[in-house]
């Protein structure tokens, strides 16, 4: 039982942000100009200051060879997903137009404004993290590693399966984004040992600047969660259905057993020896892969002008069942990494 109020809280807090930040966009305060502007302050300044911060902090060379496994997890769950989402497709009989939507909706999870918040919660009310300061901030220096791989499979492989075109026509800059750069800056910070001495150590001449970028950072998680909460407010453009069977397709493969493969994974590298013996770093695997889809998907579409209503109709589906999902998934996978 506590167990499960852990997870059940951890997630809850979510969801009530989640739910302002749709109240805000119902009302008009947090209307499309208002959710643009916010998120290129995330992107471009708030969430790289996270991650240079908690990267230079946590990254070593001495783990960073461990650390990237986090990696190949991250192009394991976009592949294995992709297959599943494919597969049941197929499996479920849903509309050919809409099964290219539901592989990329598989394949690709919210790897940073969930995920983030979201262990953020459980290290400061498990118990297993009571003893543990520094388990929040390890969570985000892990997760920053993930992004390395899954911020360019996320253009790589979602932005051209949305359209339909070649991935030779990627814009290079979406893939060289900010949070891809600031998290080079952090492990360029942590592991050359001038730089580390000038700028990250306590009493450095220069540690002003992770100072101001660890304020800046704090207001990240929330914004991003009402900026989310916001775009599912959006009413749905009319005309283009959803059929039932491309629902359940998407909760099943993104929710269930996507879920089951992370929890499989992340039990077979600790065993195996393949990574730290850090329970933050199973629950940072197991989370990633247990997570709802990408909002930018929905960004995607809107570029392509292509899958709009689609893609938003899944989505909202997608949240509303990550909540009973997200609660009995996290529930397991602490109890799985408790000693």
């Amino acid at each position: 039982m506590s167990i499960f109020l852990v997870s059940f809280f951890s997630v809850l807090k979510l969801v009530l942000v989640i739910l302002i930040g749709v109240w805000l966009g119902r009302s008009g305060i947090l209307n499309q100009n208002a959710r643009t502007a916010l998120s290129k302050i995330i992107i471009t300044v708030m969430l790289p200051s996270l991650l240079v911060v908690s990267l230079s902090q946590n990254a070593s060379l001495e783990n960073l060879g461990q650390w990237s496994f986090l990696l190949i997890a991250a192009a394991a769950f976009a592949l294995c997903g992709f297959a599943i989402g494919t597969l049941f497709g197929w499996l479920f009989r849903v509309p050919k137009g809409l099964r290219r939507l539901l592989s990329t909706s598989t394949s690709l999870g919210n790897a940073s404004y969930l995920p983030m918040p979201l262990l953020a919660a459980i290290a400061a009310g498990a118990p297993l993290f009571a003893n543990d300061p520094g388990a929040e901030s390890r969570s985000i220096a892990y997760i920053s590693v993930f992004l390395m791989c899954h911020s360019p499979l996320l253009w790589l492989l979602g932005y051209p399966s949305l359209s339909g075109k070649s991935w030779r026509e990627i814009d290079w800059r979406m893939i060289l984004n900010p949070p891809i750069l600031a998290s080079c800056t952090g492990l360029l910070l942590a592991t050359v040992p001038p730089l580390n001495a000038l700028i990250v150590q306590p009493g450095a001449p220069l540690r002003i600047l992770i100072d101001t970028g660890q304020l800046i950072s704090q207001g990240v998680f929330p914004c991003a969660l009402l900026i989310l909460g916001a775009n599912l407010a959006e009413k749905l453009p009319p005309g283009q259905t959803v059929p039932w069977n491309a629902y359940l397709a998407l909760c099943l493969g993104k929710l269930v057993i996507l879920p089951t493969i992370g929890y499989g994974l992340a039990t077979l590298a600790w065993k195996q020896g393949w990574i730290p013996d850090d329970p933050m770093f199973r629950l940072v695997l197991m989370v990633e892969a247990a997570v709802p889809p990408a909002n930018n998907l929905m960004i995607m579409c809107q570029m392509h002008k292509n899958g709009e209503a689609a893609i938003a109709r899944l989505l909202l589906c997608a949240y509303c069942v990550a909540i009973p999902t997200l609660t009995f998934a996290i529930m397991i996978f602490i109890k799985a990494v408790t000693p």
